[in-house]
C-alpha cells in the first residue's frame, strides 16, 4: 500500500500535523483538540464495523445512524463544552486455552466514535516518528507483515540474534501516569488531554460488579493503539538500543533478559516471559 493510499482518507488538516512532525520530529502541539469535529466523528461512525458490539446503552451502531446528523451535532456540543462523559465500558470474557479467558473491553456507540476521533488525531502526531520495524497496533501493517520482514532480515544474514519478550498483562497494567506523561512530550492542548484521560478513566462494568480501575486500559478500545504503542515504543527503544550495544559472541542472553525486564516494567508493564534463539 502507497503512501497515498494510507493518508487520502485523512482530513485536510490531519494531512497538515503530520507534514508538521515530518518537518520537525520535535514539535510540540499546543492545539489539536479542534480536529475532533463532526466530521471527524463521523469517519469514526464510517470506520464501525457493521456488526459492531453493543455496549451498556444497548444501542446499536444501525440506530445511532437513523439520526446520525443530529446524534454527532450534540455529542460534538457536548464535547466543546466539556459536558462529555464516557460511559462505563462493558467487559466480557472471552475463552482462551487452559481454561484461561481473556477480558475485552465494549464501549458504547457515541463513546468508540470519540475513541476513533481521538485515535485519528494521535496517528497523525505519531506514526510520522514510530520506528519502520514497529507493527503492533499501527494502521495498514500487520503481524505478517512483521513476520515477513525478519524473514527478510534473517536470509541476508542481519541478524543474529533473536529476543522474544512477552509483556504479561499489558493492558492491563499499563500505567496511565507514565503514559499522559508521554502524551505531553508532544502534546500541550490541555483540551485533549483531558478527553483522553476521560477515556482511560472510563468505569468498567463486569457483570453486575461496577469498578474504576486506577491502572491500565481496557483492552478492546479504539485507543489500544496507538497509547500503548507509546509505552511499548518506549522501551522497545532503550531495549534495542541496548541488544545493539551488546554484540555477540559476547552473551547478550542473561543480561539483555534481565534489563528488558526493567525497562518494560519502567515503562509501566510487567516483563514476562523471555528467551533468546540463534537462527539456523
Amino acid at each position: 500500500m502507497t503512501v497515498a493510499q494510507k493518508t487520502e482518507a485523512l482530513s485536510p488538516k490531519l494531512l497538515k500535523v503530520m507534514e508538521r512532525v515530518k518537518r520537525d520530529p520535535e514539535v510540540r502541539f499546543t492545539s489539536l483538540a479542534h480536529l475532533i469535529d463532526e466530521d471527524a466523528l463521523k469517519r469514526a461512525y464510517q470506520r464501525l464495523r457493521k456488526n459492531a458490539a453493543v455496549g451498556v446503552d444497548g444501542i446499536t451502531k444501525e440506530q445511532y445512524g437513523q439520526g446520525l446528523d443530529s446524534n454527532v451535532n450534540r455529542l460534538h456540543q457536548r464535547l466543546k463544552t466539556q459536558r462529555y462523559r464516557h460511559q462505563p465500558i462493558l467487559r466480557v470474557h472471552i475463552p482462551k486455552e487452559r481454561n484461561k479467558t481473556r477480558p475485552i473491553g465494549i464501549s458504547c456507540i457515541e463513546d468508540k466514535l470519540v475513541q476513533g476521533a481521538v485515535k485519528e488525531v494521535l496517528q497523525a502526531v505519531y506514526e510520522p516518528i514510530f520506528r519502520e520495524s514497529s507493527y503492533g497496533f499501527r494502521p495498514h501493517r500487520r503481524a505478517h507483515d512483521a513476520l515477513r520482514a525478519l524473514d527478510g532480515a534473517l536470509m541476508r544474514g542481519e541478524v543474529n540474534w533473536i529476543l522474544e519478550a512477552d509483556i504479561q498483562t499489558f493492558f492491563d497494567s499499563l500505567d496511565r501516569k507514565k503514559l499522559m506523561e508521554m502524551l505531553r512530550e508532544r502534546i500541550a492542548d490541555k483540551a485533549l488531554l483531558r478527553l483522553i484521560g476521560k477515556c482511560l478513566r472510563a468505569g468498567i462494568l463486569d457483570g453486575e460488579e461496577y469498578s474504576e480501575p486506577d491502572e491500565g486500559t481496557v483492552q478492546g478500545s479504539s485507543l489500544k493503539s496507538p497509547c500503548p504503542d507509546l509505552a511499548r515504543g518506549r522501551w522497545y527503544r532503550k531495549g534495542t538500543d541496548l541488544l545493539y550495544e551488546t554484540a555477540p559472541p559476547d552473551p547478550p542472553t542473561t543480561r539483555s533478559a534481565r534489563e528488558l525486564k526493567h525497562i518494560v516494567r519502567g515503562g509501566g508493564a510487567k516483563g514476562g516471559s523471555n528467551s533468546t534463539k540463534t537462527p539456523r
